[in-house]
C-alpha cells in the first residue's frame, strides 16, 4: 500500500513536505542534466565544433561581415579569425576543456526543463487568477534565455574575438592564445547577452506589481543608459567592444520593455474601468430592488390598512331583521294517557286524511293562542256492544 500523498494544488503542505519536494525536484533535474552531461561528453567532436566555431571562416557571422565588407569595399568589419593561435599549457588543459564544455552544454540544454519544475513548485502557492500569467514567465525566460544566447554566440563572440585576437600594442609581441581563455570568453559574452535578454520580462513583472511605469521609464531614461553601461561592463570581458555590443541589445530591450509597461497600463486602466463599471451596475442594482422592496412594502401596507377600515365599517353597520316568520314546533307527548297535541295548520280534513278516517280531531287554542290538536281512538259501536255481552 502506497503512503504517497495525493496532489492537490490547493491543500496548505507542511514545512517538511516543502522540503520533500524540493528534494524530487532536485533529484529529477540532476538526473536530467547527468543524463545530458554523458550524452554531450559522448559527443565530443559535436560539442568542441561548436565551441571553436566562432573562429571559422566559415562561420555565418565570419561570412556575413567579410561579405558586406567586400560589398563596401572597407576591410574594417572584415574579420580574420585565422590571426587567433590557440595553446595549451596545463597537462589536464584539454580534458577539462572537454568537461568544461560538455557541463555548459547539458546546463543549457536542461535550462527550460529546470525553469518548468521551479514554476510548479511554486505553483500551489500562486493565486489560481495569476496562474496563467506566472505560466507566460515559465515559458518565456527560457526563450528569451536562448535568444540572448545565440545572439551573444553568433554576433557578439566572433566581434570580441576578433577585436581581442588582432589587438597588438607592439609589433613585437604575438598572441597565442590560452584554449582556456577563450572558452571563457565564449562562454561570459554568450551568457551575458542571455541575462540581458531578460530585461523585458523584468520590466513586465516590475510594471505588474506597479514598481515601475513607462512614464518614470521615459524620466530617468539617462539614468538607465548609465546603468546599462555599467552592467554590461561587469558582466563581459574587460574590452569596449564587448561592452558596446551587450550595451546596444540591452537599450533596445529598455525600450521595449517602455512600451510593455504602457500595455500593462493600458489593460490595467482598462480592468479597472470594467471593475468600477460592474461596481456601479450592481450598486445600481442593489439600489432598484430595494426601492422595489420599499414599494411592495408600502403598497402591502396600504392594503392592510384599507381591509382593517372595511371591517371596521362592517362592524359598525346596524343589522336588518329578518322578514321570514319563525316557525316554532312544540310536541307534548303524555306517555300515560292515549292523547298527543302536535302543531297542525288550518285544513282540518287532512287529519282525517292521516289517520284514515279512524280518528276524532278537536281543535283548541292554549293561553298563547296556539292551536292544538286532540285526537283519541273512536271505538265502533257493534264492537263495543259484542264487548259487553260477552261480558255479561
Amino acid at each position: 500500500m502506497s503512503n504517497q500523498r495525493p496532489v492537490n494544488d490547493d491543500a496548505e503542505m507542511t514545512f517538511g513536505e516543502h522540503l520533500d519536494e524540493i528534494r524530487k525536484i532536485l533529484v529529477r533535474v540532476v538526473v536530467v542534466f547527468v543524463l545530458l552531461f554523458i550524452v554531450l561528453f559522448a559527443i565530443k567532436g559535436i560539442v568542441l565544433d561548436i565551441v571553436f566555431a566562432p573562429i571559422r571562416e566559415t562561420f555565418p557571422t565570419n561570412r556575413l561581415f567579410n561579405f558586406m565588407a567586400d560589398l563596401l569595399g572597407s576591410d574594417t568589419l572584415r574579420i580574420h579569425p585565422d590571426n587567433v593561435e590557440l595553446f595549451n599549457n596545463k597537462m589536464a588543459g584539454q580534458f577539462m576543456l572537454h568537461i568544461k564544455s560538455s557541463f555548459i552544454g547539458a546546463f543549457i540544454i536542461a535550462f527550460p526543463y529546470l525553469i518548468w519544475e521551479l514554476w510548479l513548485f511554486v505553483k500551489p502557492a500562486i493565486p489560481a487568477q495569476q496562474r496563467k500569467q506566472s505560466i507566460r514567465y515559465a515559458i518565456e525566460t527560457p526563450i528569451w534565455f536562448v535568444m540572448g544566447l545565440l545572439f551573444g554566440y553568433y554576433i557578439i563572440a566572433p566581434l570580441a574575438i576578433n577585436f581581442l585576437g588582432n589587438y597588438q600594442v607592439s609589433d613585437q609581441i604575438s598572441n597565442i592564445i590560452d584554449v582556456s581563455s577563450f572558452l571563457t570568453t565564449v562562454l561570459s559574452v554568450s551568457f551575458a547577452a542571455a541575462v540581458s535578454f531578460q530585461l523585458p520580462l523584468l520590466i513586465r513583472l516590475l510594471a505588474t506589481i506597479g514598481v515601475v511605469s513607462s512614464q518614470g521609464m521615459r524620466q530617468y531614461r539617462k539614468i538607465a543608459v548609465a546603468a546599462l553601461l555599467i552592467f554590461a561592463a561587469i558582466i563581459t570581458p574587460p574590452d569596449i567592444v564587448s561592452q558596446v555590443l551587450i550595451f546596444i541589445p540591452c537599450y533596445a530591450l529598455y525600450e521595449y520593455g517602455i512600451t510593455i509597461a504602457s500595455r500593462i497600463e493600458a489593460r490595467r486602466a482598462k480592468e479597472e474601468a470594467k471593475y468600477q463599471a460592474m461596481i456601479a451596475a450592481e450598486k445600481a442594482k442593489a439600489e432598484e430592488e430595494a426601492r422595489l422592496k420599499a414599494e411592495q412594502e408600502q403598497k402591502e401596507q396600504q392594503e392592510q390598512k384599507a381591509n382593517e377600515q372595511e371591517g371596521e365599517d362592517k362592524q359598525d353597520e346596524p343589522q336588518e331583521p329578518s322578514d321570514e316568520p319563525q316557525e316554532q314546533t312544540d310536541t307534548n307527548v303524555d306517555n300515560g294517557s292515549a292523547e298527543q297535541e302536535l302543531p297542525f295548520e288550518d285544513n282540518p280534513h287532512a287529519l282525517e286524511t292521516i289517520l284514515g278516517g279512524g280518528a276524532d280531531a278537536s281543535y283548541n287554542s292554549d293561553f298563547n293562542g296556539r292551536r292544538n290538536i286532540t285526537f283519541g281512538v273512536v271505538e265502533d259501536p257493534e264492537q263495543t256492544s259484542t264487548n259487553d255481552e260477552t261480558k255479561a
